[in-house]
């Protein structure tokens, strides 16, 4: 009798101090409930939603700065923290390749037409795999028609006869695109070399006076790729880029851009030196005078492909002719070519 009063005394102790009842089990399940966001936490989900909202408009620096000045904020939620390495990782590759594009100190210039507006550069270190290539080209024409040239990657096929198949095969934001390319190699022993790519846009004019665009291969492709790709060797992009700067209108160019591209890539085979060389000094220029014949119909025609492509994404092309429009109204940029 003894015995059973003091577990029942017991059992009323414990009941007091856990009155919700079910045991250490139960209790150590109801520990793990989250508590809902108070203070820093919901300080944290507004912060992330305004670093979101200027990373789907390319305006990854202004999201960077956000994310600097408030250090103080721990993010826990794994599609935050996602966010938030994102966006870093972007903001420090963009500001690499501005970087790489400026500093010419490792490259040897292989070609230059100051009448043509247009200069080629390389770079190769013996016993390495990826070859550099950069060039500068002064375009009669707006930002927004030298990105969609860039942007709808799929047209390429329209005009550049040496395109073997060319795709958009998605886009995982506004400012982002994953591509695919297929380039005819016309000598005899070398292959089709395609490439599959993410690529994302940062508007820096406010911080750099350019947009810039990143771009590196990937493995995974979000669609089926085309057939084409049965027949190619798949070459590999490092980190590269573009960098677009709007230049002052002159007199018979009322807009006018600075296109500067490095590309850093593994062809996947040796390349000779007069292939190099060709690639630098007669083909480079080619395209660059093909770009020009197209970029001028362009503005001629508005109902050309490219045109009618911008129409379908003035929440991208309208709002960037906006920004530029801004930019050059309270800046201007001398022609950097060196």
């Amino acid at each position: 009798a003894t015995i059973v009063s003091n577990v029942d005394y017991i059992r009323k102790l414990w009941r007091k101090k856990d009155p919700e009842g079910g045991g250490v089990a139960e209790r150590r399940q109801r520990s793990r409930i989250p508590m809902p966001l108070t203070g820093q936490s919901k300080k944290g989900a507004q912060l992330i939603k305004e670093v979101r909202a200027l990373d789907q408009r390319g305006q990854i620096f202004k999201a960077k700065a956000l994310l600097m000045a408030r250090k103080d904020i721990n993010f826990t939620n794994p599609d935050d923290i996602r966010t938030k390495n994102a966006v870093l990782q972007r903001a420090d590759d963009a500001q690499a390749i501005m970087r790489e594009i400026s500093d010419d100190s490792s490259w040897v210039k292989s070609y230059n037409n100051n009448d043509e507006q247009f200069e080629t550069l390389y770079r190769h270190r013996e016993g390495e795999t990826v070859h550099g290539i950069k060039m500068r080209a002064v375009f009669n024409s707006s930002v927004t028609n030298v990105l969609a040239v860039l942007r709808e990657f799929d047209l390429a096929q329209t005009w550049n006869g040496n395109m073997k198949g060319a795709a958009q095969l998605g886009f995982p934001s506004p400012v982002s695109v994953q591509a695919y390319g297929a380039g005819f190699m016309p000598w005899g022993p070398f292959k089709t070399r395609d490439v599959l790519f993410n690529g994302y846009g940062v508007d820096a004019l406010d911080e750099h006076g350019c947009v810039t665009l990143v771009f590196q291969s990937t493995k995974k492709a979000m669609c089926a790729l085309p057939p084409v790709s049965k027949h190619c060797v798949r070459a590999d992009f490092r980190r590269s880029g573009v960098v677009l700067e709007p230049l002052p209108p002159i007199e018979g160019a009322k807009t006018r851009v600075l296109a500067s591209l490095v590309l850093n890539g593994d062809p996947k085979m040796a390349v000779p030196g007069w292939l190099a060389s060709f690639g630098l000094k007669v083909f480079a220029p080619k395209v660059k005078r093909d770009t020009d014949q197209l970029l001028a119909e362009m503005q001629e025609d508005m109902s050309s492909p490219y045109m009618m492509r911008k129409k379908q994404y003035p929440e991208l092309y309208a709002m960037l002719d906006d920004r530029c429009e801004e930019y050059l109204s309270r800046t201007s940029r001398a022609f950097p070519m060196k």
